[in-house]
């Protein structure tokens, strides 16, 4: 590559850091101003069922990086900015799926009461603080999204792909069934954050979303290899004995993704600033990641084995300035093939 081209793939690259940190500012307002008061109304009430990790999931993982990560980068896709009814709609399904993780992993709620909560909300109330502010949240997704039964259709997707995942703690589990979960999860995840936008799918747009909500999927897994081992999660990465087979999927994957979204009949510009986006958030930094579990193999002859490797050896620390210069690397190495 030109030094000339190296040059322009690194400014673009910086235009879309500038813009993610915009998208992140704006929705960390938004958060502030209409989520914050739901969630202190909650809290008031103190019953002791709301802990500091929900909250967390709600303002600074879900309820902020749904909105202005892939909310945003669909907006861009589409060649229109995200409405206020929107974000609002978005930003509900981020706290939304939060506490529903939480149900799920703390099992807060039996499966018959969620699947309730989730098919009939306006017969519902909740028992306790927690379970009332998701139902709160939920309902203002739905009373405030464009197509309320596409988005409730939606959501039970992902609640019984929710329930298939609970077979990830069988290690009779195959690496088959393991990826068809995997990609299950992510796929319907993704396509149900797709709900809050007023815009009509293009033809293969939902086969794209699916794909690359899986790939998101994939690579949460690569990020949480040490906390899914602890608690005997069996993913691709905690099952696998080496890390090369796991990029070449991540690699094949990702260019199914980059193929399918500029099959869609939108503007080639605006499919290739989304893909840079979810390119510089997410999927450059799973490379870096990567590097760091393959390089562990060194220290167990040549094998992947997270049982025998420390916390700090599997948790990929992406506030290092390495780290985030590798990221940066990557993404530029991502960005070629968005041609």
């Amino acid at each position: 590559m030109s030094i000339l081209n190296n040059i322009k793939l690194f400014w673009q690259s910086v235009n879309i850091i500038f813009a993610i940190l915009k998208y992140l500012k704006n929705q960390k307002k938004f958060i502030e101003e209409n989520i914050n008061p739901i969630v202190d109304k909650a809290i008031a009430v103190d019953d002791g069922s709301i802990d500091y990790e929900d909250i967390k999931k709600i303002t600074k993982y879900y309820g902020l990086a749904v909105p202005a990560i892939l909310g945003e980068a669909i907006c861009v896709l589409r060649h229109k900015e995200m409405t206020l009814t929107e974000r609002l709609v978005s930003s509900c399904q981020g706290a939304v799926t939060g506490l529903g993780d939480d149900f799920f992993d703390k099992k807060r709620l039996s499966e018959e009461a969620l699947k309730s909560l989730i098919e009939y909300p306006e017969l519902n109330s909740g028992n306790t603080e927690l379970e009332k502010m998701a139902l709160n949240f939920y309902k203002i997704a739905l009373n405030n999204n464009a197509h309320p039964d596409m988005m409730k259709s939606q959501i039970l997707k992902v609640f019984q792909t929710q329930l298939h995942s609970k077979k990830q703690t069988n290690p009779e589990l195959s690496p088959n069934e393991i990826k068809a979960i995997t990609f299950q999860k992510g796929g319907q995840s993704l396509l149900f954050y797709r709900t809050a936008f007023d815009n009509p799918m293009k033809k293969g747009e939902a086969n794209m979303l699916y794909g690359l909500g899986g790939l998101m999927q994939l690579s949460n897994d690569i990020f949480d290899v040490y906390k899914d081992h602890q608690n005997g999660i069996y993913t691709l990465v905690t099952t696998t004995s080496k890390i090369k087979p796991l990029r070449d999927l991540y690699d094949e994957a990702l260019n199914s993704g980059i193929q399918y979204a500029f099959q869609l009949e939108y503007n080639k510009k605006d499919i290739r600033k989304f893909l840079q986006i979810l390119s510089i958030a997410i999927f450059s930094r799973c490379y870096v990641c990567l590097d760091q579990l393959e390089s562990k193999e060194l220290k167990t002859d040549n094998i992947f084995r997270p049982d025998l490797y420390t916390r700090k050896d599997l948790v990929c620390d992406m506030d290092t300035r390495k780290n985030k210069l590798k990221s940066l690397k990557y993404h530029m190495w991502i960005t070629q093939r968005l041609t």
